[in-house]
């Protein structure tokens, strides 16, 4: 994955993210982010941030790759 974002318009602070990924997500703000020093290369965080936007109610996080 090249890039993770999540839309700050359409999160919700829900802690759906940060429950589902050991910590990869984190909500501070009443807002969900991505830990920076995330290696994105690596198999296993790839494989947490697709459980993210799938466990994100609102859709608010996306991946490009």
């Amino acid at each position: 994955m090249k890039k993770t974002t999540v839309d700050k318009n359409k999160c919700i602070g829900c802690f759906a993210c940060e429950d589902s990924t050991d910590g990869l997500f984190k909500v501070k703000d009443g807002l969900a982010k991505l830990n920076p020093k995330a290696d994105l290369k690596d198999p296993k965080v790839q494989e947490k941030i697709k459980l993210a936007i799938e466990v994100c109610p609102v859709q608010a996080i996306k991946a490009t790759k």
